[in-house]
């Protein structure tokens, strides 16, 4: 089973997400936060080292522009699931235009959260609906 840990990389700008985000992703066993970046900038520095099996992304990370920062990623981590988070639920458009492989609202309930990342996590790239 240990084989089937998944990487995750949050890039989180507000201190009081990442932290929640940190404690619930840590509780799960079947998951491991294998980096964390508060900008765009440490992103590109730290993932560049060891590609994640995903990236958490806050759609409002400071320095982020969206085409540029994905098609950098895509280009370092082929291999790597980008889901975005967001409080706004008008960001899931933008998102699925920009090519990324899932949305995800921080605004839901914890097992919600976990719920909507194992199903991001348990399919093949490629955006579909989530929470």
């Amino acid at each position: 089973m240990e084989n089937d840990v998944k990487s995750i990389f949050l890039a989180e700008g507000e201190t009081h997400v990442l932290e929640a985000l940190r404690l619930l992703i840590g509780q799960q066993t079947e998951m491991t936060i294998v980096g964390e970046a508060r900008s765009v900038e440490s992103l590109l520095v730290r993932v560049g080292r060891q590609a994640p099996n995903v990236i958490l992304l806050d759609w409002n990370l400071p320095g982020l522009c969206p085409q540029r920062l994905i098609h950098t990623l895509r280009g370092c981590c082929p291999a790597t699931i980008l889901a975005a988070l967001s409080v706004k639920p008008e960001d899931e458009q933008a998102v699925r235009e920009h090519g990324l492989d899932g949305f995800i609202s921080k605004q839901l309930p914890a097992e919600s959260f976990i719920a909507a990342l194992n199903q991001i996590l348990s399919r093949p790239k490629g955006f579909k609906e989530t929470q």
